[in-house]
């Protein structure tokens, strides 16, 4: 059974820990940046392991609209990314 991605357009309803796709990739919330200008927030997340993207993505609210919530997902410490993972964050 396939989930359905859940947009994410307002910084609101990000969730510290759960796993999102940005660009193709599976990526944890970590926090908002607490040294961004109140205007410009920013936010910080890290690539889950086991995938090709290693550095840690920064992004503003703007460009958080590239940013989808994968239900059910939520990442650990050791959380990697497995084939069904991959699999299905193709469709």
């Amino acid at each position: 059974m396939m989930q359905q991605l859940e947009p994410i357009y307002e910084a609101t309803r990000l969730q510290g820990g759960a796993v999102y796709q940005i660009d193709g990739f599976l990526y944890k919330y970590l926090y908002s940046d607490p040294y961004a200008r109140i205007d410009h927030p920013r936010f910080k997340f890290v690539p889950l392991s086991g995938q090709r993207r290693k550095a840690e993505l920064i992004l503003n609210k703007n460009t958080l609209r590239k940013c989808y919530l994968v239900p059910g997902y939520r990442a650990s410490q050791v959380s990697t990314v497995s084939e069904k993972a991959v699999q299905m964050s193709l469709f």
